[in-house]
């Protein structure tokens, strides 16, 4: 796994269990980049952005709360791999992040990259 893989990781789990929601921003499709922020009811604007890079698969809705994104399980990741009959080299490159929100289905995001920036509006 490459260092800027762990740094976004890292970056992601520090959101997990703080009581955020997640709202579809954007996905283009051209640079296969998903946009999702990250947001508390009531925080007068302050929310994070996360960007999934070289995203190559995606479900999920445009918003769900209390369902914070993880790293898929080894098993979970090789099922989805085999499903989109993918190479060996993307196998070994790309991450699954999952995420169960208490209402819907499982999210799926399998890309090669995320980061998490932090938005402050400005006074």
């Amino acid at each position: 796994m490459l260092e800027s893989q762990k740094r976004g990781i890292s970056n992601l789990e520090r959101l997990r269990g703080q009581g955020y929601e997640y709202q579809l921003e954007n996905y283009t499709s051209g640079l296969s980049e998903l946009s999702v922020k990250a947001y508390k009811t009531g925080s007068q604007g302050h929310f994070f952005r996360i960007i999934f890079q070289t995203t190559l698969y995606v479900q999920t809705p445009v918003h769900w709360g209390n369902g914070d994104f993880h790293l898929a399980t080894p098993d979970r990741h090789a099922m989805l791999m085999e499903t989109l009959d993918l190479s060996p080299e993307q196998k070994e490159q790309l991450l699954l992040f999952t995420a169960l929100p208490s209402k819907g289905t499982e999210i799926l995001i399998l890309c090669h990259k995320v980061l998490v920036s932090q938005e402050i509006p400005f006074p």
